[in-house]
């Protein structure tokens, strides 16, 4: 697998680095996000927790792929940024699986509203009585012919 970038721009108000690449993968299946991001890492001499690739298609009838990454220079400016589905998105599974742990006790500490006596709500429809309109009624037309 060969990663060749082709385009990369400087943006100094996000502090980041724009890439587009190919990924040459010969004889060989679309590579997964957590391969092109290390390969992207080891040339560019950047940490790879600081990569966030948003995009990897292969065009169709041949074994290249094009995508879109980004650069950070600090985790922080990262974390600010980036939306949560592009980080979870290319994590490991096993930092995924560790991440939903983490979020499930979180889902049970939420207290339970109680729920109202159906008296309560008998009441309330006895208070507001309804009000029965009837449609205006059309005239019939006759039809000639």
């Amino acid at each position: 697998m060969k990663v060749e970038i082709t385009e990369k721009t400087e943006n100094p108000m996000l502090k980041r680095t724009e890439l587009k690449f190919f990924v040459d993968h010969e004889k060989a299946p679309t590579p997964n996000r957590l391969e092109v991001r290390a390969q992207l890492a080891s040339q560019l001499g950047a940490p790879e927790d600081l990569i966030v690739i948003e995009k990897i298609a292969s065009l169709h009838g041949k074994q290249v792929a094009s995508g879109i990454a980004r650069v950070y220079s600090s985790k922080e400016q990262l974390d600010v940024i980036e939306l949560d589905y592009f980080l979870k998105r290319g994590m490991p599974k096993e930092e995924k699986k560790e991440e939903k742990a983490a979020e499930a006790p979180k889902k049970e500490e939420k207290p339970k509203e109680e729920k109202k006596a159906p008296e309560e709500k008998k009441e309330k429809k006895a208070e507001a009585p309804k009000k029965e309109e009837k449609a205006p009624e059309k005239p019939e037309v006759k039809k000639e012919g």
